[in-house]
């Protein structure tokens, strides 16, 4: 991850996969890859910003390549943006935070593209437990969102 193998384009990443991320076995991969990087972190806010930016161009190519829709991505982004907005007046609630989960397991329970976004950024809600490791958090969803829009995601 911080070792200069950053994926532009999914390129490196897909190698020795005919490039399918999405085939049989390719949200394991991605999704756990990711997630086995966010779960060894102690805090949120300790997450490289090289390793933010890989996993959330991993991340928004694969929601794009199993056809999440934008708005199902902006709707939890907005959720987010609101704790933020809350966080500015110096009001941090990690019950907050934590109520971001049933939205997520709510979202995918409508729509299946939604719960690899649940699954990689569960275990992230679970690494926040400060201003700080929320900000970063929020960094996290806003580049997984941008992204996904670069990779072609639609609403």
């Amino acid at each position: 991850m911080a070792n200069g193998n950053i994926s532009r384009g999914g390129s490196d990443y897909n190698k020795g996969r005919g490039g399918q991320q999405g085939g049989p076995g390719g949200q394991g991969r991605v999704v756990e890859n990711i997630v086995n990087g966010i779960s060894s972190l102690k805090y949120f806010s300790d997450m490289a910003v090289d390793n933010l930016v890989e996993y959330a161009e991993k991340a928004g190519e694969y929601l794009c390549q199993i056809n999440l829709k934008t708005n199902q991505i902006r709707k939890f982004l907005d959720a987010v943006k609101k704790i933020e907005s809350e966080c500015s007046k110096g009001n941090f609630d990690r019950d907050s935070v934590k109520l971001l989960k049933p939205k997520l397991a709510y979202a995918a329970g409508r729509q299946k593209e939604v719960k690899p976004l649940m699954q990689l950024l569960d275990p992230a809600i679970n690494k926040v437990n400060s201003i700080d490791d929320f900000k970063k958090f929020a960094r996290f969803v806003e580049s997984i969102v941008a992204y996904h829009k670069f990779y072609g995601g639609r609403d």
